[in-house]
């Protein structure tokens, strides 16, 4: 059933001649990628610290969930299970669940929950989350079963995740357990995919996917998980810096900081792993990357504006 249904789609795409392709493969990009940190990083920065502190720790936390089923279930994609499927741009790796699906939900679920009342955003937010779930099968590259598991864990982790934050302020002596829960979480992480054994089917002498490219993202991923919990943490007890400043200082973080975000994003991490085709190096790189961006940059414009610490969140 869920091969002809994308079978059906595909039909769709041939009978158009591909004219709603380039469209759903925006949407899948905006859903997964630079963008979600740069999402986070302006809210955190400049216009809602709390806002940005729960965008960046459901999206680590997510991407790692979703890291874990990818290479427990080792699913492979609809084409390999269906060589009538053609789709409109292939992708690497395992399909269960939709990494897109969880990312969106997790990033566009944050929003709606930490925007409720402002119902028009909501609706807006909800199309989004639906629009990108249906992209992944549009193109050719999820099945239905692959997109509902992943939305499903995207919003799991979007409820427990303002659960978690409503305990920490009220218990907020206990915000340790973040961190904690971080470091073990990504050790455990890391061992299981390590020792774990792989598919290792091949055609025509290829081997189908490569489980070590593979655990290279699931290295990724733990590295930032480590790097957002940690970064919370340490901003929260020992940089605080202050949303109180003019609206030209937060301009100024936002634009510097997505400057910084571009240069590690497409510079510097490509140069470091490229050199050093390590999974270890990918974990460490993007644990820094997350660390930069959460507590080394605002520290740095803290102390440049002088502008002291904030007692109560905005």
């Amino acid at each position: 059933m869920d091969i002809q249904y994308l079978l059906f789609l595909q039909n769709i795409r041939e009978a158009t001649g591909g004219v709603l392709d380039s469209f759903f493969l925006q949407i899948s990009d905006l859903s997964y990628g630079i963008f979600i940190w740069m999402l986070a990083c302006v809210l955190f920065w400049s216009v809602n610290k709390k806002s940005g502190w729960f965008l960046f720790l459901n999206i680590g936390f997510a991407r790692f969930f979703m890291q874990l089923l990818k290479l427990t279930f080792c699913v492979y994609r609809p084409w390999i299970r269906c060589d009538q499927i053609v789709p409109v741009e292939t992708a690497s790796g395992y399909s269960f669940p939709s990494g897109h699906s969880i990312t969106a939900t997790s990033n566009y679920g944050t929003m709606m929950e930490r925007n409720r009342k402002h119902k028009p955003l909501c609706i807006f937010l909800g199309f989004m989350i639906l629009l990108t779930i249906f992209s992944r099968n549009y193109i050719g590259v999820h099945t239905p079963q692959d997109v509902i598991v992943g939305t499903l864990l995207g919003a799991v982790v979007v409820v427990g995740g303002a659960k978690v934050w409503e305990w920490i302020d009220e218990h907020p002596e206990k915000d340790w357990v973040i961190p904690c829960a971080g470091v073990v979480l990504t050790i455990l992480f890391l061992i299981y995919i390590s020792v774990k054994s792989y598919p290792m089917n091949y055609v025509d002498e290829k081997l189908l996917v490569d489980p070590e490219k593979m655990k290279v993202d699931g290295f990724k991923d733990a590295g930032r998980l480590l790097g957002v919990t940690l970064g919370w943490f340490l901003e929260r007890h020992f940089v605080r810096f202050s949303m109180d400043v003019p609206a030209l200082q937060k301009v100024t973080r936002a634009g510097v900081g997505v400057l910084l975000l571009i240069f590690i994003e497409k510079c510097l991490t490509p140069a470091v792993t490229g050199a050093f085709s390590s999974s270890w190096v990918n974990c460490l790189m993007t644990f820094l990357e997350l660390f930069l961006l959460m507590v080394v940059y605002p520290l740095c414009f803290s102390r440049l504006e002088g502008s002291g610490t904030e007692k109560i969140l905005s």
